[in-house]
């Protein structure tokens, strides 16, 4: 189980890089040396949990991630506060402390984006 969901996440990040793509475009990216069943298995898969939307163009499936990257990230982080419940602050210092470190501007982008959101509240 856990290879066939590393081929998923795979197969998500291709498709968050490449956009929309059919079974074919996917197998090409991946360069490996999966069937193309397998990999049309695994796109419809992902399409039944949601993780990709698909639509028919000339006769052939075209599959795009539902979320960008960015969304899904943020929605894990968020389910991972949330579960914390009582170590959210703790959760969310680790978090600031990272993000400094990684780039020092990162909290008064932070900072900025909150303003923000609270200023779209009120209005």
């Amino acid at each position: 189980m856990a290879k066939a969901g590393a081929l998923e996440r795979r197969i998500v990040e291709i498709l968050w890089e490449g956009g929309e793509l059919s079974v074919r475009g996917v197998l090409d990216r991946l360069g490996s040396d999966h069937a193309y069943t397998t990999i049309m298995t695994v796109l419809d898969r992902l399409h039944r949990k949601g993780e990709v939307v698909r639509h028919k163009v000339d006769g052939a499936w075209m599959y795009r991630a539902a979320e960008s990257r960015e969304e899904t990230i943020g929605r894990e982080v968020a389910r991972l506060l949330v579960e914390e419940g009582r170590s959210a602050p703790p959760l969310f210092m680790a978090f600031l402390d990272e993000a400094e470190a990684l780039d020092p501007a990162a909290l008064d982008q932070l900072e900025a984006l909150i303003r923000q959101r609270r200023a779209e509240r009120k209005s």
